[in-house]
């Protein structure tokens, strides 16, 4: 299922370090054959219910934990982008309400790079998102339907540059090492 996990070492003496707040959204468009992370592929997503859950389980945690400061929050799945803005500003929101943010606090997503997806930016933004990760995988479209991305290399670069535009900081994955690639194929 969904998850919030709350990390953060603790000290024997002095105020107890920050916290790194992993919001978790197990669904996705697609199950990438490589991906072991929990992550499901439904029809439909009860959006509203399952936002829901995920303030409660937050509440339940900040309780828990008592007054802590919040350095980061991480929005993972599963495919994050999936969600509305709408779901993602009340996360934040939430979780900048139970625990003191920093002032310099990154607020990651994870996004594909199908456009649809991208269409989303300017509302994570505006939701308090200031740092984009997109699962790019890899820059050749036969690759990409190996790895059973729904996006193409056309895709990906201008998603790469939308979010350029939108967020302070954007980075993006790409898998080294799938079977039968060669060094050249990583350095092209």
């Amino acid at each position: 299922g969904a998850g919030v996990l709350v990390t953060g070492a603790l000290k024997l003496a002095g105020p107890p370090p920050p916290l790194a707040l992993y919001l978790h959204w197990p669904f996705c468009l697609a199950k990438c054959p490589y991906c072991d992370f929990n992550s499901h592929v439904r029809e439909r997503i009860d959006e509203p219910r399952f936002r829901t859950a995920l303030l409660a389980e937050l509440a339940w945690e900040a309780a828990r934990l008592g007054p802590r400061r919040l350095a980061s929050i991480f929005f993972g799945g599963g495919t994050p982008s999936l969600m509305a803005p709408e779901t993602v500003a009340a996360l934040i929101a939430a979780a900048t309400t139970h625990f003191a943010a920093d002032p310099g606090i990154e607020v990651t997503l994870e996004a594909n790079p199908t456009s649809v997806e991208a269409t989303r930016f300017a509302g994570y933004r505006a939701a308090g998102v200031n740092r984009i990760s997109l699962g790019v995988q890899a820059l050749d479209d036969s690759v990409l339907r190996f790895l059973g991305r729904k996006h193409d290399q056309a895709q990906a670069l201008a998603a790469l540059a939308a979010a350029r535009t939108i967020f302070p900081r954007a980075s993006f994955d790409m898998i080294y090492a799938r079977p039968g690639q060669s060094v050249q194929d990583w350095q092209a």
